[in-house]
């Protein structure tokens, strides 16, 4: 099989040119507490890498994804090889909660209904965020939605967010349904799992369709995202939802009183 392009999609320029916004007092000034507003809260106009967004066109998800900083943009491609979510969407609404205003990097649509907010930040600035961590997750927990926050340590965990580049890159071949086929019928028949390698050896296949079929989601990891993991059928999964991708990447949800102490990743004492 040819080696694609990368899918990651081009790189915008940051821009203002769309038509004025009200100012934010006019906003919150006609809402009450406790409303949300379901529109993006603001565009992506103050990106960590200077001056450019990246536009993340994956096959597997429903739409482009945007994402500011590369730290972002390695969650998006980690969160799309999972086979619960459904959709990805940047910066989705503004949370009102005790007197301020609070938008979460991404929404996590999974295909069983679960919604799931998501925050990126580097690991040294957790701290900063804390309190704000916790009354988010206080707020999301009352409308059955769980929180999480993730660091750029657990998302580069062991290499996984350059894996996860690499298997994106094979997202748009299109080989023959006949070398997927045989592909698909070997790990069905050994539930268990198989290795990359061993996967391709058996079915007479190349490892860059294995590649295509994880970055599609027809194949899966067994337990998280990563080189030597075990590949299976996403049929033979246990977790469904958010709680599959949040265990691959070793977090927990967000506890509504964490402490100093706590860690965003899956050092974080569990609630």
């Amino acid at each position: 099989m040819r080696k694609p392009s990368t899918s990651a999609g081009p790189t915008v320029p940051a821009t203002r040119t769309s038509a004025p916004e009200l100012p934010p007092d006019v906003i919150h000034a006609a809402m009450r507490r406790g409303d949300v507003l379901h529109v993006p809260a603001r565009r992506l106009v103050k990106p960590t890498t200077p001056r450019t967004v990246h536009l993340l066109n994956i096959p597997a998800l429903a739409a482009p994804v945007q994402a500011e900083a590369t730290t972002e943009a390695d969650f998006v491609r980690l969160a799309a090889l999972c086979p619960a979510v459904k959709q990805i969407v940047a910066q989705p609404c503004t949370l009102l909660f005790d007197g301020r205003a609070y938008t979460p990097d991404y929404r996590v649509e999974c295909h069983g209904g679960a919604v799931s907010y998501w925050e990126v930040k580097l690991e040294k600035r957790f701290d900063d965020y804390r309190a704000l961590f916790n009354q988010a997750a206080q707020y999301l927990h009352h409308r059955g939605e769980r929180f999480y926050a993730i660091s750029n340590v657990s998302l580069r965990f062991r290499g996984q967010h350059l894996h996860a580049e690499l298997l994106h890159r094979y997202g748009k071949a299109a080989p023959p349904e006949d070398d997927v086929s045989r592909v698909l019928a070997e790990v069905r028949a050994h539930p268990h799992g198989y290795s990359a390698v061993r996967l391709a050896a058996r079915a007479r296949a190349p490892l860059e369709l294995i590649y295509h079929l994880l970055a599609r989601r027809r194949l899966t990891f067994k337990r998280r995202i990563g080189e030597a993991d075990l590949i299976t059928l996403p049929e033979f999964l246990e977790k469904q939802d958010d709680l599959l991708l949040a265990s691959w990447l070793d977090v927990s949800p967000w506890r509504t009183n964490a402490g100093i102490d706590a860690r965003a990743t899956g050092r974080q004492a569990r609630p």
